[in-house]
């Protein structure tokens, strides 16, 4: 066969689906022989009428199928060949049954409850503090809810969008079980914003179910981001640290709403830059730009607290509480064109 009818390995790799690192294997193993070989350069060829064998190797190997058995089904007859395939199917059907036997085990193991006690004043001002940062994006359903990180004897709040990460926490009395993370939906937490109660609520977490006093919901099945890890990469080690440049939650508001936009054409953004001496908002002095109500929405969930503004890494901006309970925002930068 002349070398213009044959593929070259990149051509047939791509045409099968096939590496051609496997391409190799296939070569050595004796599944995939190249039809023609440079003597010199031992460079491979491969003839446009392999690619169905090709093809077909790709899917029986997906399937864990031994290389003997890839080779009886080349190799064999057409009924021989259905008789390893179905073989093989049935030894992955009952692998699958023990397996799921041995997880639904495991599950039963695994299957306790974290519950505790909780201020239900102060569970509403937890949660109305990282409401804003909740996720819409259809394509991240862990990020529809908060994250309610159990501790020995406290309560975490954490709500991200990926633009922002809002993290709050309270003291928790009477935790009984071990140390957890489920994601509660935002709907289970906007209907107990929106309860009257006072005094103390019991809050029970499971994999499967959530209960916030007299409310109860489906846990979001889904695994939350690292949260620390990004509270680390940009420089802050935990939502205790109390530095930075101070400002009153009122006044920061005011001068985010009025400020003047990143330029003309950009109201939804505003410029802030810090420095040790003074806040610089709506000019170009070292300044960043921050989406405007993303800032606000930050701002007003302090309520009326005294500040800490820090920049982060990478321009990242920190709000915290100055007093009172451990609560901190990071908002990323918007980069302008240049």
């Amino acid at each position: 066969m002349h070398h213009v009818t044959l593929l070259t390995v990149g051509a047939f790799a791509r045409a099968s689906g096939l590496p051609v690192s496997a391409l190799r294997y296939y070569d050595a193993a004796g599944l995939l022989r190249p039809a023609h070989v440079d003597p010199a350069t031992g460079y491979r060829r491969y003839a446009p009428d392999q690619v169905e064998r090709a093809r077909l190797v790709a899917r029986m190997r997906r399937t864990g199928m031994p290389v003997s058995d890839i080779g009886r089904v080349i190799t064999a007859d057409p009924v021989t060949a259905r008789r390893v395939v179905d073989a093989h199917q049935r030894r992955l059907e009952a692998e699958l049954g023990a397996a799921t036997a041995q997880l639904a085990e495991a599950r039963e193991l695994l299957g306790v409850t974290t519950s505790l006690t909780v201020d239900a004043v102060a569970l509403r001002s937890a949660l109305g503090s990282v409401r804003h940062a909740v996720g819409e994006q259809a394509d991240w359903p862990a990020l529809h809810g908060v994250l309610f990180d159990v501790g020995d004897a406290a309560l975490r709040l954490v709500a991200t969008d990926r633009h922002r990460l809002a993290v709050s926490a309270l003291p928790a009395a009477g935790v009984d079980g071990p140390p957890v993370r489920v994601i509660v939906p935002v709907a289970v937490v906007d209907a107990f914003l929106d309860r009257p109660e006072t005094g103390q609520v019991g809050v029970s977490l499971t994999a499967d179910r959530v209960t916030l006093g007299g409310l109860d919901g489906t846990s979001i099945d889904a695994l939350y981001p690292d949260y620390e890890a990004v509270l680390a990469a940009h420089g802050f080690r935990g939502v205790e640290e109390k530095v930075g440049t101070s400002v009153t939650a009122p006044d920061l508001l005011y001068r985010v709403e009025t400020a003047n936009g990143a330029d003309a054409g950009r109201r939804d953004l505003v410029l802030l830059g810090l420095d040790p001496a003074e806040l610089h908002i709506g000019d170009a002095r070292g300044t960043v730009a921050f989406d405007r109500q993303y800032l606000a929405d930050a701002v007003r969930s302090f309520g009326d607290a005294d500040l800490l503004l820090t920049a982060g890494e990478r321009d990242t901006l920190r709000l915290a509480a100055a007093h009172g309970p451990d609560a901190v925002v990071l908002l990323m930068p918007v980069r302008l064109a240049a």
